[in-house]
């Protein structure tokens, strides 16, 4: 997750390296298929799954923003509807590395501070609902322009004092031993629910709440980047969240779980996910299943495989990506091939997990120019430290294509292409599943106002581009390196030119 989304060149340089080194050999798709032109196949009558919404978290960046000139520009480029649109914001409820004396994160973005403080006169620990200012100021900001219907408070670890390290980054010498004592999973409740209900009373619209992140990773060791919390067995994750399940209940909290943010598609989470989903406890306060993306951008078949595997042992269930960046970033803020290799994330998690709602990592990253005088930054948009400068990365523009035309309440709609461009790259001497990603990615939906939208994400040559759908009118919308969100074409139906390397959203009335 997060260990690697600061620029870290030496990272980069490896991974470069790797793609080098081994050996592979490319099964192209026919001359045919790879110049032909596209035609989408969109049925209006053939509703999926209901969409909630986009959204991205507000770490770390927003206990920054939130006392700089630009809070409201960057909040507004994010979440007004003149911006992204975003209606879904995640807000970190930080472990409190920011106040351990013992802390061993090196990077002070990534040090949270805490509600929850040790009061030095009677030794014990306080909550003080004034802290935090500079992100509540954020989360404030974002709520008043109106696009905002729903807020998740996340944890990356329990409170530091309740670690068994004594430190919100992990626990052990190697990092992968639990970080929080059964005998202090009642305090974790009552501490997350504690702060809970604060922001409820303040009319705050909370939805979900996400206790554990990404349990599978070691999160301590020689190298601590952020907080979070290992978790050595599924039946400790069971555990801690059927406690607060039942004590969600027990308060009569109109809130909903939304677990357990496995790290990948491809580890434990299907195994999780079946056993939350048939824990009764869990079950009657359960919002949504949450994954996360990583490490699958070129396995497109991986993703399809687990969205049958969702419909067949979960088909009832909301199911939500809740974080993704690219990893490692070899893709600078100004580069298109940072845009596309989003834009097809999304398109595909949308497309063939039936993810019902979609949320980068960070809205805005920290700057960090590399050897080579680019900027790998991993956000949708990237800022200095004291955010007096920022950038607006492509990847921005690649959420956009989605974000400003699919709000929520809108259904995915069944659409086929008309040409199989599927790449197949083998890894040679490895265990790895074929790298799989189609050179061209789509996904429908209908609109609450009726309109249809459809998304194409091209990373093939140029071609043309044209549909069959219940409509007479459309409106296109284009990304290409040169030019962002352009409104390339506006009239009746046509077969319109798809340039290589590009983004295109269609409206059709």
């Amino acid at each position: 997750m997060k260990n690697s989304v600061k620029i870290i060149i030496a990272i980069v340089a490896v991974a470069l390296a790797f793609a080098v080194a081994v050996p592979s050999v490319v099964f192209g798709y026919s001359a045919y298929q790879k110049k032909a032109d596209l035609k989408i196949t969109i049925k209006k009558d053939k509703t999926l799954n209901e969409f909630e919404g986009f959204g991205a978290s507000a770490c770390w960046w927003a206990q920054y923003c939130g006392n700089s000139e630009l809070d409201e520009e960057i909040t507004k480029l994010l979440y007004s509807k003149e911006g992204l649109g975003l209606n879904i914001f995640r807000y970190n409820i930080g472990g409190g590395e920011a106040d351990n004396s013992q802390s061993t994160i090196g990077n002070p973005w990534r040090k949270t501070e805490s509600f929850y403080v040790l009061d030095e006169e009677t030794g014990e620990y306080k909550y003080d609902f004034t802290r935090d200012a500079n992100a509540q100021k954020i989360l404030d900001l974002a709520l008043s322009y109106g696009t905002v219907d729903t807020v998740v408070l996340f944890a990356n670890s329990p409170h530091f004092s309740m670690t068994i390290s004594g430190k919100a980054s992990g626990g052990g010498s190697d990092g992968w031993q639990s970080n929080l004592s059964r005998a202090d999973y009642k305090k974790y409740v009552d501490y997350f629910l504690t702060i809970t209900q604060y922001f409820l009373d303040k009319g705050v619209p909370v939805k979900y709440i996400s206790p554990i992140n990404e349990p599978q990773w070691a999160w301590g060791g020689g190298y601590t980047g952020q907080e979070g919390c290992h978790y050595d067995t599924d039946e400790e994750i069971y555990e801690l969240l059927t406690l607060f399940a039942k004590e969600i209940k027990a308060r009569g909290m109109d809130v909903k779980l939304s677990c357990p943010e496995s790290g990948a598609i491809a580890e434990n989470t299907e195994r999780w996910f079946s056993e939350l989903y048939e824990n009764a406890d869990v079950r009657d306060v359960l919002g949504t299943l949450a994954y996360h993306s990583y490490w699958s951008d070129e396995y497109v078949e991986r993703k399809a495989d687990f969205g049958e595997w969702l419909n067949k042992n979960v088909p009832d269930a909301k199911v939500e990506m809740s974080e993704w960046c690219q990893l490692p970033c070899t893709s600078d803020i100004t580069s298109i091939e940072g845009a596309l290799i989003q834009a097809r994330v999304i398109a595909n998690d949308l497309e063939y997990t039936g993810a019902d709602s979609w949320s980068a990592w960070v809205g805005v990253n920290q700057a960090g120019v590399a050897d080579d005088g680019k900027n790998y930054t991993d956000g949708l948009l990237s800022a200095n430290d004291d955010f007096t400068e920022y950038e607006i990365a492509m990847r921005y523009w690649a959420m956009a294509h989605f974000s400003k035309f699919i709000p929520a309440g809108s259904v995915r709609l069944e659409s086929k292409k008309n040409i199989n461009d599927l790449q197949v790259t083998k890894v040679e001497n490895t265990e790895e599943d074929n790298l799989t990603k189609y050179a061209t990615n789509t996904v429908s939906f209908l609109t609450p106002d009726g309109k249809v939208v459809c998304v194409i994400v091209n990373e093939g040559v140029e071609r043309g581009l044209s549909f069959k759908v219940d409509a007479s009118k459309m409106t296109v919308y284009t990304t290409t390196q040169d030019s962002q969100l352009e409104n390339t074409y506006s009239g009746e139906l046509a077969k319109i030119p798809m340039p290589a390397n590009s983004i295109i959203t269609v409206v059709f009335e």
